[in-house]
């Protein structure tokens, strides 16, 4: 009886690092986020049951930013506007990326690149602005430019400081072996911008980019954790997924890198960040399983100690799948987003 009561005890004790050590798993079959389409991205609006999202979609010789709306925590999504459009021959937008105001207007951020074939004769990051829900856009302002060459800007990803002003994440090219992660700040909606500060990349020739980021443990923590893609593939070094931390709300950022995965002889990049109640949640594609890079499976990984470690490597879905993005839907589970041959979807998990 003594012997069964202690069992019983240990069982106990071990419980809630058993609960803590849960890899997240798949709920249902994934479904379909946009048709035609790729680098799906979406937010949940202050409403609190409408989520936003947004994707680049291609039809005929043009590019198409369009906007998605879900009203049933993701289970099915309709189109319902379009940011912008261009030919493929003369204009490249893509890379998209939604925000909701405090006023409740929207912005949308993305790269906006002039074009003659595969040469880029102009880079920007553009931000467009709706006041009806995401149906209808126009333009607010060009924070980003530069001349063609190789100076390109790259993957905006827009977040709210603590102070109510607005942080826009991007990567920018500094040569063809090198590029680094920089951020700009509105304290006016989005309508003027600061000027740019690397947070990571300086003095090291990497590719550091595809940014993503996160509070911990909280909305209303300073500390927040930034993810990235680095490495050189024209040097023979692949991509790996890395982070830096702000404890002040990106005021400054940490030299140091943490990493997040880095598998052997093979890529891994495209990640993403979350916050799933108290715990972090990382998305990124790797080749390891097989496909073309950048092309590749779409897997989670999970820190449980504010990004300082990660563990519970989970495949979404294999190959050949690419540019993911995540979405929390509450506490326990979240969103995967993924475009896999020509059409993105949306897989949800949870914990």
């Amino acid at each position: 009886m003594r012997s069964f009561k202690s069992l019983i005890k240990t069982y106990a004790l071990l419980l809630p690092s058993l609960v803590l050590a849960q890899a997240p798993t798949k709920l249902g079959d994934a479904i379909v986020f946009g048709q035609g389409g790729t680098y799906p991205r979406a937010i949940k609006l202050a409403d609190g049951k409408t989520l936003l999202g947004v994707y680049t979609a291609t039809t005929g010789a043009n590019t198409t930013l369009t906007t998605v709306r879900s009203t049933n925590n993701g289970a099915s999504w309709q189109p319902i506007g379009i940011v912008d459009t261009g030919s493929k021959a003369t204009k490249d937008v893509d890379n998209p990326y939604v925000y909701e105001r405090p006023d409740g207007k929207l912005l949308c951020a993305f790269r906006n690149h002039d074009r003659s074939g595969n040469a880029y004769s102009f880079y920007r990051i553009t931000v467009c602005i709706s006041e009806d829900g995401g149906v209808n856009w126009n333009f607010l302002q060009t924070p980003a430019s530069d001349p063609g060459g190789l100076t390109g800007n790259w993957e905006p990803f827009l977040q709210r400081a603590l102070d109510g002003s607005l942080q826009l994440y991007y990567s920018r090219e500094t040569s063809g072996t090198d590029q680094d992660s920089l951020l700009r700040r509105s304290t006016d909606g989005g309508a003027t911008w600061s000027s740019a500060d690397v947070i990571s990349g300086a003095g090291i020739e990497t590719r550091d980019g595809m940014l993503g980021v996160a509070h911990t443990p909280n909305d209303s923590s300073p500390a927040k954790v930034a993810i990235f893609e680095t490495g050189n593939p024209s040097k023979g070094v692949p991509f790996s997924v890395w982070t830096v931390r702000t404890e002040n709300d990106g005021a400054n950022w940490s030299e140091q890198r943490t990493r997040v995965y880095q598998p052997e002889g093979h890529n891994a990049g495209a990640p993403q960040i979350i916050r799933v109640g108290d715990k972090l949640v990382a998305s990124f594609g790797t080749d390891e399983d097989g496909g073309a890079w950048p092309s590749g499976a779409i897997k989670v990984m999970v820190s449980r100690d504010g990004g300082k470690t990660w563990a519970d490597k989970t495949t979404v879905v294999g190959p050949s799948a690419a540019w993911a993005g995540l979405l929390a839907l509450d506490d326990s589970s979240f969103l995967v987003l993924y475009e896999k041959s020509g059409t993105s979807y949306a897989q949800k998990l949870s914990f």
